[in-house]
């Protein structure tokens, strides 16, 4: 496991000789922002589902500042962190608000039925503060959720694999023991 991440993420040589990222060289360079281990990874996936949940706002990139400021300050795998924060994109934004929406307005008791087909294309930015609280308790619950599934996943994920490498490895060992006796 351990190999194929590290044969997907850029080096980190190739990215401090980036001009945009040349101030950032020292973060770079780091070792601890880089590090695949099972509690580094396993965190950064976990924060990166929970940070992809926060509503998209398209002129902003706030996945990507929430993960790099939090990524530094945890002392996260910044490539994983970042890899899985686009869980969120174009694509898929629709389906998280309406979900959000869905989920935030059943825990809040509210019925937006009528309050959505009343808005209209001229009302819309004046009508988005009904919208708020809604949205933002179902993406953060969203948020929750998703990151402790994904936590347990990335911890079952990474078991599995360390025990499928450890059974391969003993039965090469047992193959060639065999073949010498």
């Amino acid at each position: 496991m351990r190999r194929w991440l590290k044969r997907i993420t850029p080096d980190r040589l190739t990215l401090e000789k980036h001009w945009c990222l040349r101030r950032f060289a020292a973060v770079l360079l780091d070792r601890r922002y880089w590090i695949f281990n099972r509690s580094n990874v396993t965190r950064s996936f976990a924060l990166g589902l929970f940070i992809a949940f926060i509503p998209p706002m398209p002129p902003l990139p706030v996945h990507l500042v929430t993960c790099a400021l939090l990524g530094i300050y945890l002392r996260l795998n910044l490539p994983i962190l970042f890899a899985t924060v686009f869980v969120s994109n174009p694509f898929t934004w629709l389906p998280q608000l309406a979900g959000s929406l869905w989920v935030g307005a059943k825990l809040l008791g509210l019925d937006l039925m009528p309050f959505l087909k009343a808005i209209s294309h001229h009302t819309f930015w004046a009508d988005m503060n009904v919208l708020w609280p809604p949205l933002l308790l179902g993406a953060l619950v969203l948020g929750l959720i998703a990151a402790t599934t994904g936590y347990v996943l990335a911890q079952a994920v990474w078991r599995a694999r360390v025990l499928y490498q450890l059974r391969r490895r003993r039965a090469r060992s047992s193959g060639r023991c065999a073949t010498l006796g």
